[in-house]
């Protein structure tokens, strides 16, 4: 397992990622980082994630808060 999911699973079981607000186009989540809140969206139309992280942002990759919101919405 690589350092990522295991982060998103520790901010998971830590009860830092909610999820904010559904629309028929989106989800809005609110992940709690070890140094800031991040803005985590999944576009239901694109089927697409972003998050306003600077990992995220910079490589285009998913970030262990995309991962944990992921994770997020496979348990519920």
């Amino acid at each position: 397992m690589n350092s990522l999911v295991k982060k998103a699973r520790k901010l998971l079981s830590e009860g830092k990622v909610n999820r904010i607000l559904e629309t028929e186009r989106r989800i809005h989540f609110k992940v709690i980082g070890q140094t800031e809140t991040h803005s985590v969206i999944f576009d239901k139309e694109k089927n697409s994630w972003s998050c306003d992280c600077k990992f995220s942002t910079l490589s285009e990759k998913n970030c262990s808060h995309i991962i944990a919101a992921k994770l997020f919405l496979k348990k519920s």
